[in-house]
């Protein structure tokens, strides 16, 4: 198989889950709200946008199909956690909580270390690995709060459909990204979302292991 081939089944395998992903946990956002919280929606909506920026900063380094693949996967995701959140906002039933506060600090603290680390370095919050380092906060710091949450209050709220979803999904726009750095020659907007995703995909892990604990036991 080609790799044309290759990235396009992984384009559908996007595409298809966008729907499975965002549809079941939707659905199960109106049935109940346990364990998920508007600040791991919402910080993974700012994930999503940063690296919607770098795809589209990347299709014009070097615009090829993989790249307008890409720019359609992020939008398309960004849309439908967009829903998503939308959803728990309005639901009554959602309260800030100490988790959350906890999260929004460690996720400030994180971004402030990044770009004053940064400035150190003579970088600015326009070099993409800054905006790759800064999703990276956007994403793990939620998720791993999400798997501790699972541990204290339960997992009803988090689909056992989305689970595994968010596993294929991360996993195949890994994929994306390695076979869009592969035809640039590591250009530097790919490589930054490749580097935001990778600690998406272990915090993920964590999560995924926290919601089988409390399933199981």
């Amino acid at each position: 198989m080609q790799k044309k081939d290759v990235a396009d089944l992984l384009f559908v395998v996007q595409i298809t889950f966008i729907a499975v992903f965002g549809g079941s946990q939707f659905l199960q956002l109106l049935t109940s709200t346990e364990d998920v919280s508007a600040t791991w929606f919402g910080a993974w909506q700012i994930f999503l946008l940063l690296n919607l920026w770098l795809a589209w900063n990347a299709h014009k380094a070097k615009p090829t199909r993989l790249s307008i693949q890409t720019l359609w996967t992020y939008g398309l995701w960004s849309v439908a956690i967009a829903l998503d959140l939308g959803c728990l906002v309005l639901r009554s039933t959602w309260r800030w909580d100490q988790s959350d506060t906890i999260t929004a600090l460690i996720i400030t603290l994180g971004v402030a270390l990044t770009l004053l680390i940064s400035s150190l370095n003579g970088k600015t919050f326009k070099d993409p690995l800054v905006k790759g380092w800064l999703a990276v906060f956007f994403k793990a710091v939620p998720q791993l709060m999400l798997a501790w949450s699972i541990l204290l209050v339960g997992g009803a709220g988090l689909s056992p459909i989305a689970i595994v979803a968010g596993h294929i999904t991360i996993l195949s726009r890994l994929g994306q990204l390695h076979l869009s750095m592969d035809e640039a020659n590591r250009e530097e907007n790919r490589k930054a979302s490749f580097i935001s995703e990778m600690p998406n995909w272990l915090s993920w892990v964590v999560v995924t292991l926290a919601w089988l604990w409390w399933f199981f036991v």
